[in-house]
């Protein structure tokens, strides 16, 4: 039986000013994350937002439960194994509410999710996935 899990990353920025701002996402490590099929399984990304102006920045999933970074992975059954998801080098860990950050030449972020449900041989085999998203907004 084997099983793949992904989480697929998804960088969206916009301006909500006409003129024209310095802020942009830089240095991706990684666009998608596998996660192995063991207990406690970790994968992360990291990246850096260079903005010459405050900002702000929003972490969210497609299948996010709760604001401290609950979610779930999803199969084509939907079938779930819960998930973990933590952020680093943000003012705060809160998902799905604009986090705001000063202005900076280089602020490095860190996003790493963990697998909290065990999977066992009764785990239906299959591709579990969630999206991530992160918003820039300046």
């Amino acid at each position: 039986m084997k099983k793949v899990i992904m989480l697929a990353i998804m960088l969206l920025s916009t301006s909500g000013f006409l003129y024209a701002k310095q802020c942009q996402i830089e240095n991706l490590v990684a666009t998608q994350l596998n996660l192995n099929a063991s207990y406690l399984s970790q994968a992360a990304t990291s990246f850096s937002v260079a903005c010459d102006s405050n900002y702000a920045i929003k972490f969210n999933t497609r299948n996010l439960t709760s604001a401290s970074g609950s979610s779930y992975l999803i199969n084509e059954r939907n079938n779930r194994l819960r998930t973990q998801m933590n952020i680093s080098g943000a003012t705060a860990s809160r998902w799905n509410a604009p986090i705001f950050q000063p202005a900076t030449e280089r602020n490095k972020f860190v996003v790493l999710v963990q697998l909290v449900d065990p999977p066992s041989a009764y785990t239906p085999a299959g591709e579990y996935r969630d999206n991530l998203y992160i918003n820039l907004m300046f």
